[in-house]
């Protein structure tokens, strides 16, 4: 039996990272779980700048609570590998409604997915099918002339 091992784990990463898009929002649509990109206004991000790493006004995060006085934002700061373990380290920043210039919902775009999912199904049937047909030809045998038995060299041997 034939075994074809795909790197599953990679191809559905790519598919759920690599095919998102942020979408104009408000702060009256946001719920808890929503991904989100912030834009702080500029005295917002004087107030925050201690705490935010990358020193930029756009902010992505995960919201927590939307209240309609205050967005708490739950925002990454740290990726640690250690091995096969990965450990993520995060802060809750609350930024008050005043404080929000813009927000972006971020969402799975289904054209991009599909068209990588096709690309990706393609090159693994491709793969399959190289494989199934190099094992059907290992089973034929191929002669290009005609087909001679060993050669035999007989030597003459003399004892005295």
């Amino acid at each position: 039996m034939m075994s074809v091992r795909l790197p599953l784990f990679p191809v559905l990463l790519l598919c759920v990272a690599g095919c998102h898009t942020y979408r104009p929002g408000s702060l009256s649509d946001l719920s808890a779980g929503d991904r989100v990109r912030t834009l702080l206004t500029a005295d917002q991000h004087e107030e925050l700048q201690e705490y935010l790493l990358g020193g930029d006004r756009l902010v992505e995060g995960t919201v927590v609570e939307a209240g309609p006085a205050e967005l708490l934002l739950e925002v990454p700061v740290l990726t640690v590998a250690e091995g096969i373990r990965v450990e993520s380290f995060s802060q809750r920043l609350r930024i008050p409604v005043g404080g929000v210039a813009d927000v972006e919902m971020r969402l799975l775009d289904w054209k991009r997915s599909s068209a990588l999912a096709a690309v990706i199904g393609a090159a693994a049937g491709a793969i399959i099918w190289d494989q199934v047909r190099r094992r059907s030809r290992r089973g034929t045998t191929t002669t290009t002339g005609p087909l001679e038995g060993p050669i035999v060299i007989q030597i003459p041997f003399t004892t005295r």
